[in-house]
């Protein structure tokens, strides 16, 4: 009877244990299927919060006072849109600032019409376009000729489409690259050490024939940008 009992009792103790297990056991499995659930919401979450943290491209806003075409501003948009994706042409033209005329040499203060466009500008980048000489101080003469000029990570840049020395017109390649050396210029690039880069110092010259791209460096931080070079 003794041993009747103990092996029922044995056989009893085994079956609740081997419940006791089933029921750990699937308590266990329980838990990883949930971790594998949440693990691709996770994922969502993270990529959802890159997008969301991602900043908007800035607009390149282009002007062209009222001496500008408005044909040859508009093919200068074009060319602009092939390397940066947002980029806009101000319906009307704007008027030249007469306080920035300089009527002895028959020219435009370049800083002052950079003050001008400050005013137009409304967020992103500005650029002005004029067929009038500018000028910038520098040590050779205080109304020097300046094909463009920019404050360096200042949003805003203005072009001549007239060379200073001969008053002949830029090429429209000639021009295109210096409407995209000023912009380097407004996005915050100094001067390259390349003498090939579209970044160079003109040093008072003309460069436009040994400088038709952007160097590597300047086009990693361009890129950068927003560019796509």
């Amino acid at each position: 009877m003794k041993e009747s009992f103990i092996m029922k009792a044995k056989q009893h103790i085994s079956v609740i244990a081997a419940i006791i297990l089933c029921g750990v056991m699937a308590a266990c499995g329980g838990k990883q299927s949930g971790e594998q659930q949440k693990e691709p919401a996770k994922q969502k979450t993270t990529a959802q919060q890159t997008k969301s943290s991602a900043r908007p491209i800035a607009t390149i806003n282009i002007y062209r006072y009222d001496d500008f075409s408005e044909a040859k501003a508009e093919q200068l948009k074009n060319q602009l849109q092939k390397v940066y994706p947002s980029v806009r042409l101000a319906k009307a033209s704007i008027p030249l600032p007469k306080e920035c005329y300089y009527k002895p040499r028959d020219r435009y203060k370049g800083t002052g019409l950079l003050d001008n466009l400050m005013k137009f500008r409304k967020g992103g980048y500005a650029l002005g376009l004029t067929c009038k000489i500018i000028y910038d101080k520098n040590e050779i003469s205080p109304t020097f000729g300046v094909f463009g000029i920019s404050y360096i990570g200042d949003s805003v840049s203005v072009i001549s489409s007239l060379r200073p020395r001969t008053l002949k017109p830029l090429s429209d390649d000639e021009l295109q690259e210096l409407m995209l050396h000023e912009l380097g210029h407004a996005f915050g690039l100094p001067h390259c050490k390349d003498e090939r880069c579209m970044m160079v110092d003109a040093e008072h010259g003309n460069k436009f024939a040994q400088t038709q791209s952007f160097c590597d460096d300047c086009k990693r931080y361009l890129n950068n940008k927003g560019w796509k070079l």
